[in-house]
């Protein structure tokens, strides 16, 4: 039988500590730990951040990992910054309301629709750094949203909503205003998406079933693509490309931990989030790289605070085992 010189043509080095900088593939015997190791595709895992300082379910998220805006949530009007250790609070939305969609980045979000106490709202509100000012209505007033969809505030796309108002319709924003666009193929509540204006995905939701159908956008149509693993609604995804997405938890009539990540093709189920929610806000640059916070843990009741970091890095170095 051919041994590992055999196959590759030189042997496996042995170093009495591991290197400081391994690429992908290597392999190498520690002498001082006694162990095979190598270098691999890198495994994602969930951390736990700073918790919000106000608990609260079916808030709208902008911008990336250590840069995020949580903005509303049932019936408050709360905003919250995060710098990738802790959460201060910042101005608040003009009106308060849960249910909403939002996008953009920290110095410049767009939060639009959701549901307040006289009913589904039509109002948009734009984010300055430092105020919001209302600007141009939804064409529909909606509640029950995407979020998670990427986006400035002169340029952004959301879709879906509760059925009874508009569970196909799909808005485009131009920094001024909101025109209708192509219909989705599959109306739905509680979806979530990625992307940008005019090349955008949207996954999940209830129609009123929770569905696992996903849908990609190509700026002037919707076409259906592979399905997520699992269907269901609620759950939180940061404002990746359409070609790299996150879906993290979720509600299949109860909370859900499961995470699926989106590589422009197919889903993948990863590493589940430590607490299952649902109406978490999700924000994040890639599949590599995202948030998710606040939720509720039991419908109409458990708020929560926690916030959870997603990482995935590109190799980790493993231990080569026999097993």
């Amino acid at each position: 039988m051919a041994d590992y010189k055999g196959i590759k043509g030189f042997t496996i080095p042995t170093v009495s500590s591991d290197p400081s900088n391994p690429i992908l593939g290597q392999i190498w015997y520690n002498s001082t730990t006694k162990t095979l190791k190598g270098e691999a595709v890198g495994v994602g895992a969930w951390a736990s951040g700073g918790t919000l300082n106000t608990a609260r379910p079916w808030i709208a998220g902008a911008g990336i990992k250590t840069a995020t805006l949580a903005m509303g949530g049932e019936g408050k009007d709360d905003v919250e910054s995060y710098n990738g250790t802790s959460w201060t609070a910042v101005n608040p939305i003009n009106s308060a309301r849960g249910y909403l969609a939002g996008f953009g980045t920290l110095a410049a979000a767009i939060v639009a629709g959701g549901s307040n106490p006289g009913g589904a709202s039509a109002l948009c509100e734009e984010f300055d750094g430092t105020n919001w000012s209302e600007v141009g209505d939804l064409n529909t007033a909606r509640q029950d949203l995407a979020s998670g969809v990427k986006g400035t505030t002169s340029a952004g796309i959301i879709f879906g909503g509760a059925l009874a108002a508009c569970g196909t319709c799909a808005e485009q924003w131009n920094g001024t205003g909101w025109t209708e666009v192509g219909d989705l193929n599959t109306g739905r509540a509680r979806p979530s998406g990625a992307g940008t204006e005019s090349a955008a995905l949207v996954y999940g939701g209830y129609t009123p079933s929770y569905t696992a159908t996903t849908e990609s956008w190509n700026g002037s149509s919707w076409t259906e693509v592979n399905a997520l693993n699992t269907a269901r609604g609620g759950g939180s995804s940061g404002g990746g490309p359409s070609t790299s997405a996150l879906y993290a938890s979720g509600y299949t009539g109860v909370g859900v931990a499961i995470t699926e990540s989106w590589n422009g093709t197919s889903w993948t189920e990863v590493a589940d989030v430590a607490t299952a929610r649902n109406g978490a806000a999700g924000t994040g640059a890639s599949n590599a790289s995202g948030i998710i916070a606040g939720g509720e843990t039991q419908p109409g009741s458990a708020k929560s605070d926690v916030t959870e970091e997603w990482t995935l890095p590109d190799t980790a170095t493993v231990t080569v085992t026999t097993s």
